[in-house]
């Protein structure tokens, strides 16, 4: 699903208008849509429902539910926040038919009004918030914001139109007091900011109405989707009956040091367990015994002495010939000697790569020697690597992680996982997607390991880089999902997740 910014779903609703569809017939379809979606959900029939309107299209779509639900046997009561301030015409025409209709609409000028109306927002069953749109660019204030805390303090259903009042629709941040909804309902296409993270915890259950804007309105050019089972299923590769293991990859994972050998076991197993056909693991002689009492069929390189735990490039060059891909981090040591190998591995490596972990964290000294990379290349950073590599501060980062994901993947010419709630993956074309998947149980030790593995595995098993990593984020996350319906989040383990894989595999069978 393509998910849209403030500004092209502004742009799509005026390609509609001039395509001759008045915007009062997109007002009402709006409007009734999002009726329909609450009745759908819970009775209105004899139910207290509130529906509080700003001045704007927000406040007449506002407007057009309290008709469509009170007309449905609902005791409808419409607050007009803010009634000074002009409105639209169509927000207008709409107001004059619920007058018409001699439905109850209050003008709520000041906090003594709103004072003495405090215990209609205790007592309403469901609350509308018609107070915003989408685009809103600064926190709600006022006489606006009062509303928004009685609304999260009411024990009512709390609906939303087209954007929980308070968040931006664009990078899904809250930007002051905003409507924590139950029910979100958008109009005509997503909104980014009610997918990504933290926009979707504001959001409950979203669903989008469609309100006749033509196919043709919908921006050409590179996007941000939504993964879905569907699609991952139509990415992953397909074994043919007459397949070999020579088909489906050998992967390399230079990881693992003393101390942190698990974090090459976790790679490594997560690429066979991902269907890979052939797995080595790259390491100094020393770590050789550690890995052989593990591996079953796991192969096991050294290429380096005891004595000397970094190896010299011209060992994993020759390590990378007739192999997929290589990944390198995991467990490896961060120092001087290691750092300067893993710039020079980047320039020269002939098969494509996949970096995370310790290597990301000796790439941010110079980021920029990612764009000399001759074979694509994937980054899988938490917001902490993310941090080092750009110098932005983790909250900046959290604040908009479509933007400065897509932006650096398009300046060093690379395929960013940004990791974390909500996953989001970025491709030097800017095109973006989020991965609806995981839970906060994941973020223990280990889990980022495994998913290197798992993009190791698909993009040496042939799918393009950001196939690779969407199909992998996702199967991560289902696997994290699935361990922690079976034990909890609390427990969940990295071994976990790669037990529950072939569960998340066979899970996609039920969206065919």
């Amino acid at each position: 699903m393509r998910l849209f910014t403030a500004a092209q779903t502004r742009a799509m609703d005026g390609v509609a208008i001039d395509a001759g569809i008045p915007a009062f017939s997109l007002m009402e379809l709006a409007g009734a849509g999002a009726a329909a979606e609450v009745r759908e959900r819970w009775p209105v029939a004899g139910r207290q429902v509130l529906v509080a309107c700003g001045p704007g299209n927000n406040g007449g779509d506002g407007f057009v539910v309290a008709r469509h639900l009170a007309n449905a046997g609902a005791y409808v009561q419409v607050l007009r926040i803010g009634p000074g301030k002009k409105m639209t015409a169509e927000a207008a025409l709409n107001l004059r038919i619920l007058h018409n209709l001699a439905l109850p609409v209050f003008d709520v000028p000041d906090f003594e009004v709103l004072g003495h109306l405090v215990p209609w927002f205790d007592e309403a069953d469901i609350l509308v918030d018609a107070l915003f749109g989408v685009g809103l660019d600064r926190a709600p204030d006022g006489l606006f914001a009062e509303v928004i805390r009685l609304f999260n303090e009411s024990p009512g259903l709390r609906v939303a139109l087209d954007v929980p009042s308070g968040l931006d629709s664009d990078c899904g941040q809250p930007l002051g007091e905003t409507v924590r909804a139950d029910l979100t309902v958008t109009f005509g296409a997503p909104k980014i900011g009610l997918y990504t993270s933290p926009g979707f915890e504001w959001c409950g259950e979203t669903v989008v109405v469609d309100i006749s804007w033509p196919a043709a309105a919908e921006p050409e050019g590179a996007g941000v989707f939504l993964l879905s089972d569907a699609r991952i299923q139509d990415l992953l590769p397909r074994r043919r009956r007459s397949a070999h293991k020579g088909n489906f990859g050998h992967v390399l994972h230079w990881a693992g040091s003393p101390g942190k050998a698990g974090a090459a076991i976790l790679a490594a197993e997560a690429s066979l367990s991902m269907g890979s056909g052939l797995v080595t693991v790259l390491c100094e002689a020393g770590m050789l015994p550690i890995f052989m009492q593990r591996f079953t069929e796991i192969m096991c390189e050294a290429v380096s002495p005891p004595e000397r735990p970094v190896p010299e490039l011209g060992a994993i060059l020759a390590a990378c010939e007739g192999r997929s891909v290589l990944s390198i981090g995991p467990g490896l040591p961060v120092d001087a000697a290691c750092g300067k190998l893993v710039h020079e591995l980047v320039r020269r490596c002939p098969i494509p790569m996949v970096i995370d972990a310790s290597a990301l964290t000796l790439l941010a000294s110079r980021p920029d020697t990612l764009k000399k990379a001759k074979v694509p290349v994937i980054i899988t950073p938490h917001p902490g690597e993310f941090s080092r590599l750009t110098g932005l501060d983790t909250v900046a980062i959290q604040r908009d992680r479509v933007g400065q994901a897509c932006k650096l993947a398009t300046r060093l010419g690379v395929f960013v996982v940004l990791k974390g709630a909500r996953t989001v993956i970025a491709a030097p074309d800017g095109s973006v997607a989020i991965n609806p998947t995981g839970n906060p149980g994941m973020a223990t030790a280990g889990s980022g390991d495994v998913l290197t593995g798992l993009v190791a595995s698909l993009l040496g098993q042939g799918l393009p880089p950001m196939e690779a990593a969407c199909c992998a984020a996702f199967l991560h996350g289902r696997a994290g999902d699935l361990a922690s319906q079976e034990k909890g989040e609390p427990v969940i383990r990295a071994t976990d997740l790669l037990d529950a894989l072939p569960s998340a595999l066979a899970s996609l069978e039920l969206h065919e």
